[in-house]
């Protein structure tokens, strides 16, 4: 990967849980008024799978919502870290980086995996193919 354009590698999150907090709806309500496994709400809000469009579609009308305001690409850097509860300031001094670093990173504003991305997946406990595509 060394020396090619990179990009971060990306999983889709959803706000589904928070928007049927918000509802005060159970996984089996929402399943039942789209047409959809409980099981499947589940998959979607742990981010194992990722629906058709046809499935997006009804889930953000369900909730009046746009689809992008339900369903988000996220890097899989800032997922792993915020599993491990840490600030773009924490892990940046814990990898021995400047913060700006980390947020270019996860801005994605590089073309090469940057220097520190071995401690930095180090650090995550992950390998450099978990983070960057």
């Amino acid at each position: 990967m060394q020396g090619e354009t990179v990009r971060l590698r990306r999983k889709l999150v959803s706000n589904m849980k928070k928007l049927r907090a918000e509802k005060k709806i159970t996984q089996e309500q929402l399943a039942e008024a789209i047409g959809i496994t409980r099981q499947t709400i589940s998959y979607l809000e742990k981010g194992e799978y990722n629906p058709s469009l046809k499935i997006a579609h009804d889930i953000a009308k369900f909730f009046d919502k746009a689809i992008d305001e339900v369903f988000q690409y996220e890097p899989i850097l800032k997922i792993k870290r915020e599993q491990f509860n840490l600030s773009q300031d924490q892990l940046a001094t814990l990898i021995g980086v400047n913060v700006k670093e980390i947020i270019k990173l996860e801005n994605e504003e590089f073309d090469e995996i940057p220097v520190f991305a071995t401690k930095l997946a180090q650090q995550l406990n992950c390998t450099l193919d978990d983070l960057f595509e």
